[in-house]
């Protein structure tokens, strides 16, 4: 472990018990450098191009620079000059306009947002995590929650389309032609392999779905780096059909998951929402969530 690497845990450390240490980029990166009052930053800088009508195109740009930022003990300072640094590497890049620059910080690092917004950063999504303490009731609405089999595969996948294309206008999903066969292929995978799915249904017509796994992180996951090491649950997709929203069916859904999650023996349960929507911070910090990484984007890379 480098010398940088050394500060940074240890002020990750001050700044949020639940921070593990700093894992490098599984893909390949190239150092990004800068220099503040004679002390060195640094970083690795990851490029990621994503093909048209691939499952992650609908979550964001199609290119995408990721920087894993190492300011050490410099702080704010060190994080503004790899910025700057970043900028400048950037305008040679041939960048087009579906395309964005990423970096994933530390949500209570408020001087470190400050610096994010100066460069031109806007918070994008937030990884928030829950103890496993016992879940909040399933509050007033009457609407029964079971488990969804392969026989919900056309309900599921709506109800998905309906949240993806909410998330469009306030979270991170792109408006894409292709998107729904995408989404069914998502529906049948967490059928199979998680089983973790559950279905509300008021007088029989779909209200709403939530959609769970449970997720250890290893290298080259989203979550390696991001939270200690061991089980875990995960918050996939809860989804509410736009004519349920407000009545209670996301409170009994997520009285059903977490009770079940928790049952796995977990050290606590995480998922990830976005701060500029409306609803979900809300909901998600009354369900006793709490942020712990925010990912900061700037789009287009090159802006």
């Amino acid at each position: 472990m480098t010398r940088l690497e050394e500060e940074q845990n240890a002020r990750f450390a001050a700044l949020d018990p639940l921070l593990p240490p700093i894992a490098p980029p599984h893909a390949a990166s190239e150092p990004l450098l800068a220099t503040v009052g004679g002390r060195r930053a640094g970083g690795l800088l990851t490029h990621v191009a994503h093909a048209p009508g691939s499952w992650p195109a609908l979550w964001g740009p199609l290119e995408l620079w990721d920087l894993t930022a190492v300011p050490g003990d410099t702080g704010a300072a060190g994080l503004a000059a790899l910025l700057g640094a970043w900028r400048e590497r950037m305008r040679g890049s041939g960048a087009g306009p579906d395309s964005g620059c990423m970096l994933t910080w530390p949500s209570r690092d408020d001087e470190a947002s400050a610096v994010l917004l100066a460069h031109g950063f806007a918070p994008l999504t937030c990884l928030a995590v829950r103890p496993p303490d016992p879940p909040p009731g399933p509050g007033p609405a009457r609407v029964p929650v079971r488990q969804a089999g392969a026989g919900d595969t056309e309900a599921l996948t709506e109800l998905r389309l309906a949240e993806w294309r909410y998330t469009s206008q306030v979270g991170t999903a792109v408006p894409r032609p292709g998107a729904r066969p995408l989404l069914l292929a998502e529906v049948r995978r967490h059928l199979r392999f998680s089983g973790l799915v559950w279905l509300a249904e008021d007088e029989g017509v779909p209200a709403g779905m939530a959609a769970c796994a449970l997720a250890s992180p290893a290298p080259g996951d989203s979550i390696h780096g991001k939270l200690p090491a061991g089980r875990w649950g995960y918050v996939d997709t809860l989804s509410v059909s736009p004519a349920a929203r407000g009545g209670g069916v996301g409170r009994a859904l997520m009285a059903t998951a977490h009770r079940t999650l928790l049952s796995y023996d977990v050290r606590g349960t995480f998922l990830f929402y976005h701060p500029a929507n409306p609803l979900s911070p809300v909901f998600w910090h009354r369900q006793g969530y709490r942020p712990l990484w925010t990912m900061w984007i700037r789009r287009p890379a090159w802006s």
